[in-house]
C-alpha cells in the first residue's frame, strides 16, 4: 500500500511539475510576443495596413474605369477582378468618410466617380510607404499562448489569442473587412467578440536562442 501511494505521489509530483514548467514558458512567450509585436507596431495603430489601391503608387485623384470581359476564377491576378475590387473598396472607403467621391461623367450608362483622400483618410495612411494607400490601425494585445509546436527541423511556431486595440469604427464595417481573406482572423480582431488566432514563427540558432522570421504585426493585406 505504501508503495503504491509513493508511485501516486511521485506521479503527481512529475505532473505538477511539467504544468509548472509549461505555464511558465507560457509566460515567457507571451511577454516575448507581446514585446515583439510592440516593437513592429511602436506607435500602437499599425498591427495591420489594408491595401485599397496601388501599393507603390500615388493615384489619387482617381477616376474609376470600367474593363470589359469575362473574369478568369483560375487566374489570381485577372485584371478584371482586380479594377472590380477596387471600384468596389473606392466607394466602401468613400461611404466611411476616407475619400471624396465625386460624379464626372458616365461611360455609358455606367457613372464614373473621382475619388480624392480626405483628412480623415490620411489619419490612417502607412507614412513608411512612397505614395499608394494602406489604411493602417490596431496594436495587437496577446492574450494567452495556445500552442508551441517544434514540429519543423530548425523551427518553432508559436500560436496564440489575441485581442486588437485602436480599432477604428469603418474596420468594423463587414462589407469592408470581408474583402480582405487574406488576413486569418481579420473579423475576430475588428470585433472583438472572440480572441482572434496569431502566430510567430522562429529560427532556432546553433546556441538555442530563438530568431523571429515572421510575426503578426505590420502585415500589408491586399
Amino acid at each position: 500500500m505504501t508503495k503504491k501511494l509513493t508511485i501516486i505521489a511521485l506521479l503527481i509530483s512529475s505532473a505538477l511539475i511539467i504544468f509548472l514548467l509549461k505555464s511558465c514558458n507560457n509566460y515567457m512567450y507571451k511577454d516575448r510576443i507581446q514585446e515583439e509585436n510592440d516593437r513592429i507596431n511602436p506607435t500602437g495603430n499599425r498591427a495591420v495596413c489594408l491595401a485599397v489601391g496601388e501599393l507603390y503608387a500615388d493615384m489619387y485623384p482617381y477616376t474609376i474605369h470600367y474593363l470589359e470581359g469575362e473574369i478568369d476564377p483560375n487566374d489570381p491576378y485577372d485584371k478584371i477582378a482586380a479594377n472590380n475590387e477596387l471600384n468596389l473598396k473606392l466607394s466602401l472607403y468613400a461611404k466611411e468618410g476616407l475619400f471624396t467621391e465625386e460624379l464626372v461623367g458616365h461611360d455609358g450608362d455606367k457613372p464614373l466617380y473621382r475619388y480624392n483622400l480626405t483628412d480623415e483618410g490620411r489619419k490612417y495612411l502607412d507614412k513608411t510607404w512612397w505614395g499608394g494607400t494602406n489604411f493602417c490601425f490596431g496594436r495587437i494585445v496577446v492574450d494567452k499562448i495556445d500552442e508551441v509546436d517544434d514540429q519543423l527541423q530548425g523551427m518553432r511556431m508559436i500560436y496564440f489569442y489575441y485581442h486588437m486595440e485602436n480599432v477604428p469604427n469603418w474596420i468594423k464595417n463587414k462589407d469592408i473587412y470581408s474583402l480582405y481573406p487574406g488576413y486569418g482572423g481579420l473579423k475576430e480582431a475588428v470585433l472583438g467578440d472572440i480572441p482572434a488566432p496569431g502566430t510567430h514563427y522562429y529560427n532556432i540558432q546553433y546556441d538555442g536562442s530563438l530568431k523571429l522570421t515572421a510575426g503578426t504585426s505590420g502585415h500589408y493585406v491586399l
